[in-house]
C-alpha cells in the first residue's frame, strides 16, 4: 500500500511540476481532494498496522518499552548486525 501512496505523491508533484506555473493552480486537477484523502486514509492505517507492529515486539521484549518508534525500528533493521543493535 505504501508504494501505491508514494507513486501517487510523486506522480502528483511531477504532474504539478510540468504542467503548472503555481502549485495553487493544481486544485483544478480532476478529483484531487478524493485522491488526497484517499492517500492520506491510507498512510494512517500503514501507520496504524506499523505501531500494532511494534507494540507485538514491545510485548516480546519488555526493555523496548522505552524506546521510540524511530529507535525500535532502527533496531529492528539492524537485527541482522548484532554491533549496530548494541548502540
Amino acid at each position: 500500500q505504501f508504494k501505491q501512496v508514494d507513486k501517487f505523491w510523486r506522480d502528483l508533484f511531477k504532474k504539478i511540476r510540468q504542467s503548472f506555473r503555481a502549485v495553487m493552480d493544481a486544485i483544478h486537477i480532476d478529483k484531487l481532494l478524493t485522491q488526497l484523502q484517499w492517500a492520506n486514509t491510507t498512510l494512517d492505517k500503514i501507520q496504524k498496522s506499523l505501531e500494532d507492529y511494534l507494540e507485538t515486539k514491545r510485548a516480546a521484549f519488555a526493555r523496548f518499552y522505552f524506546l521510540s518508534n524511530d529507535e525500535l525500528l532502527s533496531i529492528l533493521s539492524q537485527t541482522r548486525n548484532p554491533h549496530a543493535v548494541q548502540e
